[in-house]
């Protein structure tokens, strides 16, 4: 992908996270209020005019406002440090939480757990997958633990009022096993990976975006955790909600397993 320049890339980077924080179209002004930028608005609308000629904002028919592409969220994806430390509050009690014994494991009932926090933490949907062998076999799958959580949360979203979109992405969520199948051919123990909107070529999923990490347990086996959204999701809180909570979720696992 190209680079922007210093000054494009400070205003796509308005653009997407107002837009992230308000759902609505964003213009010039707002941008040039919100942020103080030297720059006049004037300018502003000039280079948010050049990224859109280049594909990272598009604006809606009934609006002068800019929202951001596929293509614009990737841009500020892939140039935009996350790895900020989240606030303390956020795990002073996560390990207490979440402790469990090895008998949940094997029912399940931990991963719904792990779920049902980092949906309520993210206010998304949120899947677990619980530690499997690898290599994984197509028989294995059948036997995959997955818990996913948090769906209201989707109904709730600007995004999804259309009943088209809602019924292709409900369905989407009841297939486990093609959504299981996406979430591990993607995910990766050595850092958080973010799809968005066509990235996903599955076209329930077009509309969101889906950050996840897989989670090692020993030398042989791996689980998952995913948060689905909006494209206009809160990556700075998802992102490394989701790294902390896979280091976090591997380690309590081991322990569990190291003391049966």
């Amino acid at each position: 992908m190209e680079t922007l320049s210093r000054r494009q890339n400070t205003i796509l980077c308005g653009v997407v996270e107002t837009h992230i924080e308000t759902s609505q179209p964003v213009g010039s002004r707002l941008i040039a209020e919100k942020y103080a930028f030297s720059f006049s608005p004037a300018t502003i609308r000039n280079e948010m005019g050049s990224l859109e000629e280049r594909g990272y904002l598009t604006h809606p028919h009934t609006s002068s406002g800019r929202v951001p592409t596929d293509r614009g969220y990737r841009y500020y994806l892939d140039h935009t440090p996350f790895e900020q430390v989240l606030p303390q509050e956020y795990f002073e009690k996560l390990t207490e939480e979440l402790s469990f014994s090895a008998e949940e494991t094997r029912t399940g009932q931990f991963g719904d757990r792990v779920s049902s926090f980092l949906s309520s933490m993210s206010q998304e949907v949120s899947l677990t997958l619980l530690p499997f062998p690898r290599p994984l076999s197509s028989e294995k799958e059948e036997g995959l633990k997955i818990s996913l959580q948090g769906l209201t949360h989707i109904l709730e979203k600007p995004e999804f009022q259309d009943v088209r979109k809602i019924k292709m992405l409900l369905q989407a969520f009841e297939e486990k096993g093609t959504l299981t199948r996406w979430v591990l051919k993607n995910a990766s123990t050595d850092h958080v990976s973010v799809s968005v909107g066509h990235e996903h070529a599955y076209e329930a999923l077009e509309d969101c975006a889906i950050v996840t990490a897989c989670y090692a347990v020993g030398k042989n086996r791996q689980g998952a955790i995913a948060i689905l959204g909006p494209k206009r999701m809160s990556y700075r809180q998802v992102i490394p909600l989701v790294s902390r909570m896979a280091r976090v979720v591997g380690t309590l696992i081991e322990s569990v397993d190291l003391e049966g």
